[in-house]
């Protein structure tokens, strides 16, 4: 992750991801559903600012209709950090939140990694990734994968990452569509066939690996889109209106409510942005 530390003092920015790819495997004894799917760190970040304090963990955040308390999986990161160092002392963390809640994007996944990783330098303590991946597996599904970032097969309940080393940069945008989307009502409502077809990951990184915008377009994956549609047939809408700017692929991030766009380089997606950023209220 990115940071910026001075005397007492660490800010770190929190990236959000998208899925390239998501694949419903099945269902597990714990309750959750095996995936396997692909996740792609993105240039949106949340940025946490920590200062350094005798006692008491304090949170602020710019977002006044996201809890401070001991619900936030910030404060929960800082916690778990707290006990299993040992150490106990205090830290005034305010949260500047810009990736959209409840959007399929990870955010407040990446603010709890941000907070293990912020605290690990702030107060020296050493651990490496292996001791952050295991303390990041505690606060979620999503979470160990910000451990690593960058691009990973996650698989398991999203627990187990193996990164995957892309060497070509695509360009995407991102739309928002102003509402949230309830990740446990999705998989409620999510009914897993066994005749399924199902895709396979490793034909997928095929197209990842080519570096052709095209043939990733095509090969762009969601087994949760046409759920998602069913629950918030706006958001299919969005994607049918965004079909005619003349994406590479259109997908649905996650269990929404946030899509983004494949484009054929930063130029195609900086024209795309500007022309389209004021014709709707996404």
């Amino acid at each position: 992750m990115k940071y910026w530390e001075e005397q007492g003092k660490i800010k770190i920015a929190a990236p959000a991801k998208i899925n390239l790819f998501l694949e419903i495997l099945g269902k597990r004894q714990d309750g959750y559903h095996e995936i396997e799917t692909v996740m792609q760190e993105i240039s949106l970040y949340d940025y946490i600012h920590m200062e350094d304090r005798n006692e008491d963990i304090e949170l602020t955040c710019s977002n006044s209709t996201l809890s401070v308390g001991e619900d936030n999986l910030v404060l929960k990161a800082a916690r778990l950090f707290q006990r299993e160092s040992g150490i106990f002392r205090g830290v005034k963390i305010y949260l500047d939140k810009r990736i959209p809640v409840g959007a399929g994007l990870g955010g407040g996944s990446s603010d709890a990694v941000a907070t293990l990783f912020g605290l690990n330098k702030l107060w020296r303590v050493g651990y490496d990734d292996a001791k952050l991946l295991s303390l990041a597996e505690k606060l979620g599904s999503d979470t160990p994968f910000f451990v690593l970032g960058n691009t990973a097969i996650c698989k398991g309940r999203g627990d187990v990452i193996i990164p995957h080393n892309l060497q070509t940069p695509y360009h995407y945008v991102v739309v928002y569509p102003r509402f949230e989307v309830s990740t446990a009502t999705v998989y409620k409502n999510f009914k897993f066939v066994l005749t399924k077809n199902l895709k396979d990951v490793r034909v997928f990184l095929q197209s990842l690996d080519s570096g052709s915008p095209e043939k990733l377009g095509a090969s762009l994956h969601n087994r949760l889109e046409d759920v998602v549609f069913r629950l918030y047939p706006e958001i299919e809408k969005i994607k049918k209106t965004l079909a005619k700017l003349g994406f590479c692929g259109i997908l649905l991030s996650g269990s929404g409510s946030a899509l983004y766009g494949l484009c054929r380089g930063e130029r195609d997606s900086k024209e795309i942005e500007k022309k389209n950023k004021n014709a709707w209220n996404w």
